[in-house]
């Protein structure tokens, strides 16, 4: 049994993880690309550990228990006995995936062909690199040489093999660094008799040597014979599997371009609300690039909802019509109407011309209302959307409801004025919480400031309105909700918002 020292909190994740799985005695090891170990365990690479079946359940406890969440491929094959779990180091602000396993299920790129025999001499022949347990070099040899010769075989793996030929020749060199041929010959014999000695020294020649592609092909052949007795498929079945991983990619091409992986637990809605100058555009584009190279994620800005084919004819009118009205932004007031999509108050009428600003207002609140319904859905097939900004059903809030019942009003402009008013609040009331909310908030002093160096582009007067509105937001059936102070400077805020989005995924 390995004994280390406690590792203290500031340790990394990869640290935590693989000292926790040895004071609980997981047999494990890091069983493929171990010239790349270091760049894996800084959280640039996949972290590739193969666990004792007997053991997984206690490991995907200590994953669990230390932060890991487990995703899916959202199109494609999920097979069995490979798992996938991310989880965030605070230290280097990564998302460490950890590709688990416990069968070695390998071979092609796109699908896991090949069920080889090879648990036993992965997890038994290890040694220690910074207390991991690693695959000793030999039984690594044996694997990687074969893996390759499957790859070979491969019509759609041949482009990248044909690319990689100088890095497989680093890597089948650094692999009998200081080791005899004859040791990896022995693991071959025990654990995979189905490829004779004189055929598997000749693979490992060949990756070592410069011969052409071709003759790398023909051995490939031979290769895929003998370990046919660990063909996962069919040729047919195989060909079902390669056309389901390129229609999902198909799709995808066609589609966002996003990442296939989604979360376990399901999608959600993260929300950034707050006043102008506190940050929140920054933070969205920060929240989408951290969570978006990993997972299924869209951003959306429900502040300036798109408009559909049903209100495009009215927000075009309405915005000629403001060009020849509205006043200069830095002059508006809190109790001037406006047509301006981010105008924060609350509307009373005040006679016939009060109907174009509530017509605009029941438009705008359809088009909130039908793109977050959209992104409803998508967080129902596993997507992380992030809003910036949400509409709260709180009258004059900012993104929420404007327009307030007049009634004791009388007269046909003011009916007609209360019936939109209710209809743009039972908009607002159908319009779902979100997961999610982060609250930025920051000093009114500090967002003069920070207005200021982006050259004023708000007036004072209206920045203080919108800070004075953005402190009511609130919308009941939140989940989670986090007031994150961006006084702070900003590697500060950021990784306090990674925080407190991951701990609530």
């Amino acid at each position: 049994m390995l004994i280390t020292k406690e590792l203290p909190l500031t340790a990394t994740l990869v640290d935590r993880l693989i000292e926790t799985l040895n004071r609980a005695e997981i047999v494990y090891s890091h069983w493929k690309s171990n010239i790349d170990l270091a760049q894996a365990t800084a959280g640039e690479l996949d972290l590739d550990l193969l666990v004792d079946r007997r053991c997984l359940p206690q490991a995907l406890v200590i994953l669990s228990s230390l932060g890991f969440k487990a995703a899916v491929a959202r199109r494609g094959p999920n097979p069995p006995s490979i798992h996938h779990y991310y989880g965030f180091d605070p230290e280097s602000q990564h998302l460490i995936h950890v590709h688990l396993f416990s069968r070695v299920l390998t071979g092609e790129s796109y699908v896991k062909s090949h069920l080889l025999p090879f648990e036993a001499m992965l997890l038994e022949n290890v040694y220690y690199v910074n207390h991991m347990r690693v695959a000793a070099k030999p039984a690594e040899l044996v694997l990687f040489t074969l893996r390759m010769f499957i790859k070979y075989g491969s019509l759609f793996d041949l482009p990248v093999m044909r690319r990689k030929a100088k890095s497989l020749r680093t890597e089948v060199l650094w692999l009998q660094d200081k080791h005899e041929l004859s040791e990896a010959l022995a693991l071959l014999r025990k654990y995979c008799p189905v490829i004779d000695e004189p055929l598997f020294v000749k693979c490992v020649e060949t990756l070592e040597s410069n011969q052409p592609l071709f003759s790398r092909i023909l051995l490939a052949w031979k290769v895929r014979r003998r370990l046919k007795v660990y063909a996962k498929q069919s040729s047919f079945k195989r060909l079902l599997a390669y056309g389901q991983v390129f229609s999902a990619e198909v799709r995808r091409r066609l589609g966002t371009k996003q990442k296939n992986k989604v979360l376990q637990a399901g999608g959600a809605m993260i929300a950034f609300v707050g006043a102008d100058a506190t940050g929140k555009s920054t933070l969205v584009t920060e929240t989408g690039r951290w969570l978006g190279g990993v997972f299924a994620l869209t951003v959306i800005h429900t502040g300036k909802p798109p408009s559909s084919w049903l209100t495009l004819p009215v927000n075009t009118g309405l915005a000629l019509f403001r060009r020849l009205t509205v006043l200069q932004r830095s002059k508006r007031l809190p109790d001037q109407p406006t047509f301006d999509d981010s105008s924060p108050t609350q509307h009373k009428f005040k006679g016939p011309a009060s109907l174009l600003y509530a017509l605009r207002a029941v438009v705008l609140a359809w088009d909130r209302q039908r793109l977050i319904l959209k992104a409803r859905r998508r967080v129902a097939e596993g997507e992380i959307i992030i809003c910036d900004r949400y509409p709260s059903r709180l009258i004059g809030a900012m993104d929420s409801p404007r327009l307030e019942e007049a009634p004791l009003k009388t007269g046909s402009a003011a009916r007609l004025y209360n019936r939109l008013a209710r209809l743009e609040k039972q908009l607002y009331r159908q319009i779902p919480p979100p997961d999610i909310v982060l609250k930025l908030r920051v000093s009114l002093a500090t967002a003069k400031k920070r207005n200021r160096a982006r050259n004023g582009q708000d007036g004072e007067a209206y920045l203080e309105a919108r800070h004075q509105q953005s402190q009511t937001w609130h919308l009941p059936g939140t989940r989670y909700v986090y007031d994150i102070d961006t006084e702070q400077p900003l590697p500060e805020t950021r990784l306090g918002v990674k925080k407190a989005i991951w701990e609530s995924l």
